[in-house]
C-alpha cells in the first residue's frame, strides 16, 4: 500500500501552523510534535497562490495536451486550485488525496470536480477510465512509487498522457523546498528510469526555476524568467522543479 510519509488521516487541529521561510515558494514547513508536515488550508492557499504554482499549472497543461473531452484525474489533488484550473478549461476532472482536509479543500475550491479519499496506489476506478493523468508534487511523499505507477498505468487508456511535476533533487539549494513529508526526492533520470520501469514511454522531462546564487534572487528572478533559463545548458538539469511526460502503449 502506497501510502504519504506526512499526517496520514490527520486533522488540521493536530498540526503546527506554516511560517514564512525555507519551503515550496518560500514557506517553511513545521512540523507536529511527532515530526509530521503539517498540510492545512493556509499551506495549500499559500502554495497555489504563488507564482511557482501558475508557470507549474501551465507547464503540466502543455504536458497533458488534453482533448476537449479528455478526462482527467489528478492524484494528490491538495488544495484542489489544480483542479479549479483544469475544470476552468472545460474538461472532465476527478481527483483523489489521502488527506480529508485536502478532499474537503479540493472540493471547495473545484465544486464542479468529484474529489475522493483514496491512496494513490489503490484508486478506486475502473481500468482504463482515464485520458490523462497529472500528479502535482505527490511522487516525492510516495514510499512506493513503482507501485503507484502501475496504478496509474492501469486507470490510463491506451495511448492516455501523464504528467508529472516533482522537487529536483539536483538543485543547488534543496533547503528551499524541504518538507519532513518527502520520502524520496529524484533527479531527472531517475525519474525517467522509474517511469521506464512501471511501463510507459518517457516522452519529455526537463527542469524550471534555476538557482540564481540566493534563494530570494531564484524566486525573484528564476521564476518569471525560467523559459530563457531552460534554454541554457549550465542551468537545464538544476531547476527547482523537474517535469515528465509518459504515454501509456
Amino acid at each position: 500500500m502506497t501510502t504519504y510519509r506526512a499526517g496520514k488521516g490527520d486533522s488540521p487541529k493536530a498540526m503546527a501552523v506554516t511560517k514564512p521561510g525555507a519551503g515550496i515558494g518560500g514557506m517553511r514547513l513545521e512540523t507536529d510534535n511527532r515530526g509530521r508536515a503539517p498540510y492545512t488550508e493556509g499551506y495549500y492557499r499559500y502554495r497555489e497562490s504563488t507564482r511557482d504554482f501558475r508557470v507549474e499549472a501551465r507547464l503540466l497543461y502543455e504536458l497533458l495536451r488534453p482533448a476537449p473531452e479528455s478526462r482527467i484525474l489528478e492524484v494528490g489533488c491538495g488544495g484542489g486550485a489544480l483542479l479549479a484550473f483544469l475544470a476552468a478549461r472545460g474538461h472532465t476532472v476527478l481527483g483523489v488525496d489521502i488527506l480529508e482536509e485536502a478532499v474537503l479543500l479540493a472540493s471547495q475550491a473545484a465544486p464542479s470536480s468529484q474529489v475522493l479519499r483514496a491512496d494513490a496506489a489503490r484508486l478506486p476506478f475502473p481500468d482504463e477510465s482515464f485520458d490523462r493523468l497529472v500528479s502535482h508534487h505527490l511522487v516525492e511523499h510516495l514510499e512506493d512509487l513503482s507501485g503507484a505507477l502501475k496504478e496509474w498505468r492501469r486507470v490510463l487508456r491506451r495511448g492516455g498522457l501523464m504528467a508529472i511535476c516533482t522537487p529536483n533533487r539536483l538543485y543547488p539549494s534543496p533547503r528551499i523546498f524541504e518538507d519532513p513529508g518527502h520520502v524520496r526526492v529524484y533527479e531527472r533520470k531517475e525519474l525517467e528510469e522509474v517511469v521506464r520501469n512501471g511501463g510507459f514511454t518517457v516522452l519529455d522531462s526537463f527542469t524550471v526555476f534555476p538557482h540564481l546564487w540566493r534563494d530570494r534572487i531564484s524566486v525573484a528572478l528564476g521564476v518569471p524568467l525560467y523559459r530563457i533559463f531552460r534554454r541554457l545548458p549550465g542551468f537545464r538539469e538544476r531547476g527547482r522543479s523537474l517535469f515528465l511526460a509518459a504515454r501509456k502503449e
